[in-house]
């Protein structure tokens, strides 16, 4: 699996309206993502502890590199819409990207976890 992950860094806009910033992330989510089947299990966590304290980390996976691949020619295919394309951007009343980064799994086991004597 590979996953793709932003930390994003909510605008004084986002800061001060709370409530309208998680509802347009709630719909912006379902409108980016409809039609990329290929991107899966979308997660958003807050940090609360460490640097950029109250930003946000976005993750998105992908089953291989031939899907996120697919994922980064929609996009850019969308992105050619003028109408798609101002929507897209509405984000940067929102957020800023302060940092993107692509992690593949590593080849641990899940099932080794507990039990057993190290």
């Amino acid at each position: 699996m590979l996953h793709l992950v932003y930390i994003l860094r909510p605008t004084a806009h986002a800061r001060s309206n709370q409530k309208a910033f998680w509802a347009w992330v709630n719909e912006r989510e379902d409108w980016f993502y409809c039609g990329l089947d290929m991107a899966t299990d979308p997660r958003w966590y807050v940090r609360t502890i460490g640097p950029e304290v109250h930003s946000i980390e976005h993750f998105i996976s992908f089953e291989d590199e031939a899907a996120w691949g697919a994922y980064r020619k929609e996009v850019s295919r969308r992105s050619s819409d003028p109408a798609w394309e101002r929507r897209r951007i509405e984000q940067d009343l929102w957020w800023e990207i302060i940092e993107g980064r692509l992690l593949n799994d590593a080849p641990v086991r899940k099932e080794s976890r507990g039990g057993g004597n190290g």
